[in-house]
């Protein structure tokens, strides 16, 4: 796929979905793909659609016409509403809050549009297909990652958790706290660091925890935290690498840039990928299906997190976005 496709911008995104209109689904015998997506701001999210892109680039078949709510929900909902009314054939979605967007799903079922989420999962029975990865589980695997180390003294654990409005916020929590709870690890203490998604929230609680207490361990189930949480750690003196005394365990989840590049520096103890470019594709063949009318074989795609530990770098480099798609990365 081309750097140009998958780096364009969100005003040239925008600029031409506005100067779209439904004549487009009139004019193409391609389907029209409209795609409604929280925020371009992280590489997960720009990745996740990597292989729709790429596959109606291949394929000469499909237009896609994306708009970015900038993590506003009545943007979102405007936005959607305009690309059902331009006459897209689906629509592709990552909702911002899963009950605020319910009125849009409702719009859409009544234009008889089928919806595909994707990264967020929202009940709605309009909802065809849903490319997802299982939060809880992947918090679960942290946890039990943590307990795997455990020597048994009281610790306390820093769990970052994001917006309880986002269903994966809720599942991440809940996954690793259970996990802990349910261990029989008494020993061990969970302080919840706030960040409903948001760097500097997430250096600002990191900071103000570090005020009251020395953490064991960090669990970033956060994403793209990672480096507020070192900044954080650096700041309060404990940014220490493998083996060194007083190193703080960290572990991450999903595998941004940074948590890759602070375990080959030496600093990070285990990282869980969620294999982000491998949503795209089934995407795209399940737009293309719908479109189609036909039947899906299945209505959900669970993207599979795997771990890597610092000696597993090179050998899953391939497997791992960060690493595969450095250069279109920047």
């Amino acid at each position: 796929m081309r750097k140009n496709l998958f780096l364009t911008t969100i005003a040239a995104v925008a600029i031409v979905a506005l100067t779209t209109t439904s004549v487009m689904a009139e004019e193409t015998d391609k389907i029209v793909v409209g795609v409604s997506t929280d925020t371009a701001t992280t590489v997960f999210r720009q990745v996740e659609l990597m292989g729709l892109y790429d596959m109606a680039e291949t394929n000469g078949d499909m237009e896609i016409i994306e708009l970015n709510a900038d993590s506003d929900t009545t943007t979102q909902a405007t936005q959607f509403k305009s690309l059902i009314d331009q006459g897209v054939d689906v629509i592709v979605c990552c909702a911002i809050d899963q009950d605020a967007i319910l009125s849009s799903y409702d719009y859409a079922l009544s234009k008889g549009v089928p919806i595909i989420n994707y990264d967020r999962k929202v009940e709605h029975e309009g909802v065809a297909f849903t490319a997802m990865y299982d939060s809880y589980s992947d918090a679960k695997q942290l946890a039990e990652y943590l307990l795997s180390v455990d020597d048994g003294e009281e610790h306390t654990i820093f769990l970052t958790v994001g917006s309880l409005a986002d269903p994966n916020g809720i599942a991440r929590r809940e996954g690793f706290e259970e996990t802990i709870a349910n261990s029989g690890h008494d020993n061990l203490k969970v302080t919840e660091i706030m960040t409903d998604w948001d760097v500097d929230k997430a250096l600002t609680n990191m900071q103000n925890a570090l005020q009251v207490e020395t953490p064991w361990a960090v669990a970033n189930v956060s994403a793209h935290m990672d480096g507020s949480c070192y900044q954080a750690l650096e700041e309060a003196g404990l940014k220490i690498k493998r083996g060194e005394e007083g190193h703080v365990y960290y572990t991450s989840l999903s595998g941004e840039p940074p948590a890759v590049a602070y375990m080959e520096e030496g600093y990070t103890d285990k990282i869980f990928v969620i294999p982000a470019d491998t949503a795209g594709e089934q995407i795209y063949n399940a737009a293309k299906a719908l479109a189609n009318g036909e039947e899906l074989e299945s209505d959900v795609f669970y993207m599979p997190t795997f771990g890597v530990a610092p000696d597993e770098l090179e050998e899953k480099a391939d497997e791992i976005w960060t690493i595969k798609y450095a250069d279109l990365l920047g």
